[in-house]
């Protein structure tokens, strides 16, 4: 009967074949003989994925030569083909969106083990990967920075990665640049109405009054200093290596509806200047607040306990707002596009011998969330 279906196969009877295939699956379902022309069948009336699940099965459990290189030869001609159809339907979505070359930014959102089991296969087909690369691709702790390109391609990948249930977004080059931002030296209040000294773009001292209602989330992030060491090898040679001496905690408050970013730095927010600002209008603060550590008699002497009590004073006044505090993944693939990062101005300055690529990822991850946020959409 082997012959016999063999023969069908290859005068296109797929009628016939099918039949003999089904009877000698029932009757030999380990043989992988039986199983290569059942691929094959499946192949041949355009049943691919379950020819190529078929033809992978082949692969991992059997040693005949013969066999395997038909089961490569067949994921071969199919991957070819779906290569071939996502060409085309790029193609055609490109047709219609021709004028939307604007660079831009695709970010993949993380996804639990338990789903990403369930969506690694489509994510294989859409972005043209094997399973296994695929896996590896799918974040799961944080944003993944995954591919730059024209908006109207990236728009494209966007719309069949949200249809195969995978979170992704989005944004343009253009949106990001359309942001202030703002370095915070100080808050001159925080009652009734909170009051920021801080510098713009020219370098310019301002002061701007908001309302805490105003603040539609929090970014926050941590930046490694590198410094030169001298290190001795195990020969007694003295070298010098970059190494991580200090971290910087970075606090980015954002207005969606004014497009600013009023940027806290716990190395060069100054301290010294709220507790003026304190005991000047201690008759414009609440009773409760006086007694806290912020009065001039308490104020505590490590940086630490001061950004800890900062950051405290806000969130006391804006409990309830979304928070992304996630940096360090993204930042780890996004310091993987150094020609990139190195067109963006991260709005930090801070106290070390060169400048670090770790400033423009977080500058960058708080903008695409400010953009994803004026999207419409939750943050995660």
């Amino acid at each position: 009967m082997l012959e016999q279906a063999a023969s069908a196969l290859n005068r296109q009877d797929y009628q016939t074949a099918a039949k003999l295939i089904a009877a000698l699956v029932a009757e030999r379902p380990d043989d992988p003989q039986v199983q290569l022309y059942a691929a094959q069948l499946q192949e041949a009336t355009n049943k691919l994925d379950r020819a190529l699940e078929i033809y992978r099965l082949l692969l991992q459990q059997t040693v005949n030569l013969k066999i395997t290189t038909e089961a490569r030869r067949g994921i071969g001609r199919i991957e070819e083909l779906q290569a071939q159809d996502r060409a085309s339907e790029l193609a055609v979505a490109r047709n219609g969106i021709t004028d939307n070359i604007e660079p831009g930014f695709l970010v993949l959102e993380p996804i639990s083990t338990a789903q990403k089991q369930s969506v690694v296969q489509k994510f294989a087909e859409i972005m043209a990967l094997d399973p296994y690369s695929a896996r590896l691709q799918l974040p799961s702790r944080g944003w993944r920075l995954y591919r730059l390109g024209q908006m109207g391609e990236l728009e494209f990948y966007r719309d069949r990665l949200q249809q195969a249930q995978i979170p992704c977004f989005c944004v343009s080059q253009h949106d990001i640049q359309q942001m202030y931002i703002f370095r915070v030296s100080h808050f001159q209040s925080f009652h009734p109405q909170p009051t920021i000294v801080c510098t713009d773009d020219r370098a310019e001292l301002r002061t701007f009054n908001f309302n805490w209602s105003e603040v539609t989330q929090i970014v926050t992030g941590i930046l490694p200093i590198f410094e030169e060491v001298v290190e001795i090898d195990a020969r007694n040679r003295t070298y010098r290596k970059p190494k991580i001496l200090d971290y910087v905690q970075i606090c980015d408050l954002q207005l969606r509806d004014r497009r600013s970013i009023f940027r806290l730095c716990s190395q060069t927010y100054n301290f010294c200047e709220y507790k003026q600002s304190i005991a000047q209008n201690r008759h414009q603060l609440t009773d409760d607040l006086s007694d806290r550590s912020w009065n001039s008699q308490s104020l505590p002497l490590t940086s630490r306990d001061n950004w800890k009590n900062l950051l405290s004073q806000i969130h006391e006044q804006i409990p309830i707002i979304p928070t992304h505090n996630n940096f360090k993944p993204f930042a780890e693939t996004a310091i993987g596009y150094p020609e990139l990062l190195q067109h963006i101005d991260p709005h930090i300055e801070l106290l070390r011998r060169a400048d670090s690529h770790w400033d423009r990822a977080f500058h960058l991850y708080s903008t695409l969330a400010m953009c994803r946020d004026a999207g419409g959409n939750s943050i995660a």
